[in-house]
């Protein structure tokens, strides 16, 4: 019964640890039936879903830099965050920073149309101080809203010691902006 236990506990391990997936300084975790396509520079994570709807993560390669600060983060979306994207800087909707772990972090919200259907945009950088990628979440419903709270969940960075840790730290944000832990529509 023991041997039973333990055989079972090693199992599922070695399940959990297949389920990872390495790209680059990032390691995370691909949502149940979920479709995945890699290139050199992105991968994307694809649900299959009913016609005219949108629902993709998108993760980069990373360059080489840190995007430490709100103008850094803003060229940096502006050069990666997709055509067409319109992302206010308005007081109704910040740029939200969180820090910890050796990691910084930048994300904000932007809308844009694909198809004629309306589609929301939550573009994230992550640095360790030596190298940043971004991650990013098309949806135009809210259907794979909790899919994309646990691969979010699952995300790790290698840090510059060579150690990871979550990409989720601490909320820096100015004037009581409110940092929802992830996408809310």
């Amino acid at each position: 019964m023991r041997k039973n236990i333990f055989l079972g506990l090693f199992l599922f391990s070695i399940v959990h640890l297949s389920a990872q997936e390495q790209f680059g300084p990032a390691t995370f975790t691909v949502p149940a039936g979920w479709q995945v396509i890699r290139t050199a520079n992105l991968v994307t994570l694809e649900k299959p879903s009913q016609k005219g709807s949108v629902c993709k993560i998108f993760i980069s390669a990373a360059t080489k830099g840190a995007v430490n600060t709100e103008t850094d983060y803003i060229r940096y979306r502006a050069a990666n965050g997709g055509s067409g994207i319109i992302y206010p800087l308005s007081k109704g909707v910040p740029i939200t920073r969180y820090e910890g772990d050796g990691l910084t972090s930048f994300f904000s919200i932007g809308t844009t149309t694909q198809s004629m259907v309306s589609v929301r945009s939550y573009f994230y950088s992550l640095s360790n101080g030596s190298q940043t990628f971004f991650y990013q979440l098309l949806t135009s419903n809210n259907q794979c809203i909790n899919e994309f709270n646990v691969f979010q969940a699952t995300l790790k960075m290698e840090t510059e010691d060579g150690g990871s840790t979550k990409a989720r730290a601490k909320r820096k944000s100015s004037g009581g902006a409110p940092a929802p832990p992830a996408p809310i529509m």
